[in-house]
């Protein structure tokens, strides 16, 4: 094979990859995805008990999540945290997002007794 068409057939194949990756992408990005604090808050969860216990929260809907999906993690975000001593503009900070409808949100906030009053009205 000559380096011609080599380069022809690595050009090629590049251009299958691209085009297969941005279908992946538009199939990922059409799914609604949502931060534990906000589905606490569709719950009906008040702000001040958000921000208190959304973190244990999410530490049991990740683990519901790793449970149902053999392993694997959920998708990160980037989130801005309240202001506070030392970052008057807040911190960016790393979060799990979770398809609207994954069942680990639901399961995840009955399991822990601080969100499961809100969790089994729903």
């Amino acid at each position: 094979m000559s380096a011609a068409a080599r380069r022809a057939r690595r050009r090629h194949a590049a251009a299958l990859l691209r085009a297969r990756r941005a279908e992946n992408r538009a199939h990922r990005n059409a799914t609604e995805r949502v931060k534990v604090s906000d589905y606490l808050a569709g719950l009906g969860m008040p702000a001040d008990e958000i921000d208190r216990y959304a973190s244990w929260a999410g530490r049991y809907i990740v683990r519901e999540y790793r449970a149902a999906h053999l392993g694997h993690e959920p998708r990160k975000t980037r989130k801005r945290t309240a202001p506070c001593q030392g970052h008057p503009k807040g911190r960016w900070i790393k979060v799990n997002v979770y398809p609207a409808t994954d069942p680990a949100l639901c399961a995840g906030a009955r399991a822990y007794r601080r969100t499961a009053p809100y969790a089994t009205a729903a």
